[in-house]
């Protein structure tokens, strides 16, 4: 997801609509998230490892 589209204006013109946003918050507000377990192992590359791997474009 990218991390502009959190900065968007939302215009609610129905108060019925606002009142649904504002309990939909509140009510995520109160769940926690669920842990990740990853089942393949992972690590973390340089950029010039990547490159390696998928090839330079230029």
């Amino acid at each position: 997801m990218a991390t502009k589209s959190i900065y968007k204006n939302v215009v609610i013109k129905n108060s019925s609509l606002s009142r649904t946003l504002v309990s939909a918050l509140e009510n995520a507000q109160n769940k926690t998230s669920k842990d990740v377990r990853l089942s393949k192992s992972c690590r973390g590359l340089k950029r010039g490892q990547i490159k390696d791997i998928l090839g330079e474009s230029n």
